[in-house]
């Protein structure tokens, strides 16, 4: 029986018609041109044909070799694909489950940041609608108006205020009384899981405010605040949301806020890190710390943001 050809010479040649070029081919094996340069003679002699001709500096395949490569296709590619998957460091890949308006308004735009502090990290984002009731993560994100049981920390406590359209009337002429607020078109945004509750509603916001205006009965009900930022967008009404989620709309002007209407709502959010074994500082902790850090260096609680 035919011994198969060298898995190595095999490599070796596909990487040298690939590049052109022995030092290049070598670079990317980790080895010298010489033995590159043994490889492919080895994998000639086993054949009794020539696979590469050099013409003008560079290798390229004859027309056996050209079959050799097209019966190759992509294996290599394969091969080289799965190395890296074996090879990442689980350190590098962390679990997140949060909240899907904060992933999606908040989150998904401050990645970058942190990718750019750690280019190997693999992050793996899964937004929920109720984080406490999915699978195990390195990173559990809740939004509720209390500390859930267990090992969790303070990520920022929330601020929300009253938010339309530049063009709706009460941003183009600010009422002298908030209850004029409550006698236009809210959406009302709404999450309870059991005695629990994850938004700040009309109700809660009218009472910390002190107001005596009652609560209109129309208005869209929906159960995610990003839903509710992009209502807001294409209709003339009102929504309470989160500073935080609404940063960027802020910034580009689609969405601004009624005068006088911030209020810190009496909902939180809360963080919990699954600490890994071996006493490491994992990707997970370094995210932590970076979302701590982001909220401590822009506080939303305090009186600047709450009178600007």
């Amino acid at each position: 029986m035919r011994n198969a050809p060298s898995m190595t010479s095999l490599r070796a040649f596909e990487a040298v018609v690939r590049h052109g070029t022995l030092s290049a081919a070598a670079r990317e094996l980790c080895v010298t041109p010489a033995a590159i340069s043994h490889r492919l003679r080895d994998l000639e002699e086993t054949c009794g044909q020539p696979l590469v001709t050099r013409r003008n500096g560079r290798f390229m395949a004859t027309a056996l070799g050209q079959e050799v490569v097209g019966i190759l296709g992509d294996a290599f590619d394969r091969i080289r694909l799965a190395d890296t998957l074996l090879s990442r460091s689980s350190e590098t890949i962390v679990h997140i489950i949060a909240p899907y308006s904060f992933v999606t308004l908040w989150l998904a735009r401050h990645l970058p940041a942190f990718e750019a502090l750690h280019p190997k990290a693999d992050l793996r984002i899964l937004p929920s609608h109720d984080p406490l009731m999915e699978g195990a993560a390195d990173i559990r994100i809740v939004h509720s108006d209390r500390k859930p049981d267990g090992d969790w920390a303070l990520l920022f406590r929330d601020v929300c205020a009253v938010m339309a359209r530049p063009d709706h009337p009460l941003i183009t002429s600010p009422p002298a009384d908030l209850n004029e607020i409550l006698s236009g078109t809210l959406v009302h945004v709404g999450t309870q899981h059991g005695s629990v509750r994850g938004a700040f509603t009309w109700a809660r916001w009218r009472d910390v405010m002190g107001l005596s205006a009652a609560l209109p009965a129309t208005g869209a009900h929906l159960t995610a605040e990003h839903l509710a930022v992009d209502l807001l967008q294409r209709k003339e009404t009102l929504g309470l949301i989160s500073l935080s989620n609404a940063a960027d709309h802020l910034e580009r002007a689609v969405l601004a806020i009624v005068p006088g209407s911030q209020v810190q709502s009496d909902c939180s959010y809360w963080i919990q890190v699954q600490h890994r074994a071996g006493g490491v500082k994992s990707i997970a902790n370094e995210f932590a710390d970076w979302l701590h850090h982001c909220f401590a260096e822009h506080p939303l609680d305090n009186e600047e943001k709450l009178t600007a």
